[in-house]
Protein backbone atom coordinates (compact mmCIF):
# COMPACT_ATOMS: atom_id res chain seq x y z
CA UNK A 1 0.00 0.00 0.00
CA UNK A 2 1.55 3.18 -0.88
CA UNK A 3 1.52 6.33 2.09
CA UNK A 4 0.82 9.59 0.36
CA UNK A 5 1.52 12.80 1.80
CA UNK A 6 0.70 16.07 1.53
CA UNK A 7 3.40 18.72 0.16
CA UNK A 8 2.17 22.00 -0.33
CA UNK A 9 -1.99 23.70 1.11
CA UNK A 10 -2.77 26.87 -0.49
CA UNK A 11 -5.21 28.64 1.16
CA UNK A 12 -7.35 31.29 -1.53
CA UNK A 13 -9.92 33.62 0.01
CA UNK A 14 -12.52 34.39 -2.77
CA UNK A 15 -13.70 37.73 -1.56
CA UNK A 16 -16.79 38.49 -3.87
CA UNK A 17 -18.60 34.79 -3.02
CA UNK A 18 -17.13 34.39 0.95
CA UNK A 19 -15.66 30.95 -0.35
CA UNK A 20 -12.43 29.96 1.43
CA UNK A 21 -10.50 27.43 -1.25
CA UNK A 22 -8.42 24.85 -0.13
CA UNK A 23 -5.67 22.95 -2.34
CA UNK A 24 -3.67 20.43 -1.52
CA UNK A 25 -1.04 18.82 -3.55
CA UNK A 26 -0.55 15.49 -3.27
CA UNK A 27 3.01 13.89 -3.39
CA UNK A 28 3.31 10.68 -4.45
CA UNK A 29 6.05 7.97 -2.85
CA UNK A 30 9.51 8.80 -3.42
CA UNK A 31 11.53 5.50 -3.77
CA UNK A 32 15.45 6.48 -3.84
CA UNK A 33 17.72 4.71 -5.58
CA UNK A 34 21.68 5.59 -6.67
CA UNK A 35 20.36 7.77 -9.65
CA UNK A 36 19.28 11.68 -8.83
CA UNK A 37 15.21 11.40 -8.25
CA UNK A 38 12.58 14.24 -9.10
CA UNK A 39 11.50 14.93 -5.47
CA UNK A 40 9.33 18.20 -4.21
CA UNK A 41 11.45 19.56 -1.71
CA UNK A 42 9.70 19.46 2.31
CA UNK A 43 12.03 22.30 2.99
CA UNK A 44 11.96 24.83 0.25
CA UNK A 45 8.43 23.21 -1.30
CA UNK A 46 10.26 23.41 -4.97
CA UNK A 47 10.03 20.06 -7.31
CA UNK A 48 13.86 19.26 -7.64
CA UNK A 49 16.10 16.64 -8.91
CA UNK A 50 18.31 15.28 -6.36
CA UNK A 51 21.87 15.45 -5.51
CA UNK A 52 23.54 12.58 -5.27
CA UNK A 53 26.47 12.08 -2.82
CA UNK A 54 27.95 8.78 -2.20
CA UNK A 55 29.40 7.93 1.45
CA UNK A 56 30.88 4.14 2.80
CA UNK A 57 28.34 2.24 4.70
CA UNK A 58 28.48 -1.17 5.56
CA UNK A 59 28.89 -3.13 2.51
CA UNK A 60 31.70 -1.15 1.28
CA UNK A 61 33.22 -2.12 5.09
CA UNK A 62 32.09 -5.64 4.56
CA UNK A 63 33.58 -6.16 1.09
CA UNK A 64 36.82 -4.31 2.27
CA UNK A 65 37.34 -7.02 5.18
CA UNK A 66 35.88 -10.03 2.82
CA UNK A 67 38.23 -8.91 0.08
CA UNK A 68 41.57 -8.81 3.05
CA UNK A 69 40.45 -12.00 4.67
CA UNK A 70 40.69 -13.42 0.89
CA UNK A 71 44.12 -12.46 0.64
CA UNK A 72 43.89 -9.16 -1.04
CA UNK A 73 46.43 -7.64 1.02
CA UNK A 74 48.61 -5.09 -0.53
CA UNK A 75 45.70 -2.51 -1.51
CA UNK A 76 43.66 -4.52 -3.27
CA UNK A 77 40.64 -4.79 -0.58
CA UNK A 78 40.45 -0.76 -0.48
CA UNK A 79 38.53 -0.95 -4.10
CA UNK A 80 35.46 -0.90 -2.36
CA UNK A 81 36.10 2.74 -0.94
CA UNK A 82 36.56 3.76 -4.84
CA UNK A 83 33.42 2.66 -6.32
CA UNK A 84 30.47 4.65 -5.92
CA UNK A 85 28.06 1.31 -6.46
CA UNK A 86 29.40 0.21 -3.54
CA UNK A 87 28.50 2.95 -1.86
CA UNK A 88 25.19 4.63 0.28
CA UNK A 89 23.74 7.47 -1.53
CA UNK A 90 22.57 10.28 0.05
CA UNK A 91 19.88 12.66 -2.09
CA UNK A 92 20.10 16.44 -1.37
CA UNK A 93 17.74 19.23 -2.65
CA UNK A 94 20.18 21.31 -4.99
CA UNK A 95 18.57 24.73 -3.74
CA UNK A 96 18.48 24.35 0.11
CA UNK A 97 21.05 21.15 0.72
CA UNK A 98 18.34 19.91 2.71
CA UNK A 99 18.65 16.09 2.97
CA UNK A 100 15.31 13.84 0.99
CA UNK A 101 16.68 10.53 1.48
CA UNK A 102 19.11 7.77 1.74
CA UNK A 103 19.81 4.79 -0.23
CA UNK A 104 21.74 2.11 1.92
CA UNK A 105 23.56 -1.03 0.51
CA UNK A 106 22.43 -2.87 3.17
Amino acid sequence: MHKYQWVSLYRLYDRTHGLLLIIKKLQYPVTFLEGPVQVSCPQCRQTVLSQVHHSSGLLTYLLCGGLFFCGFVLGCCLIPFCVDRMKDAKHTCPTCKAVLGVYKRL
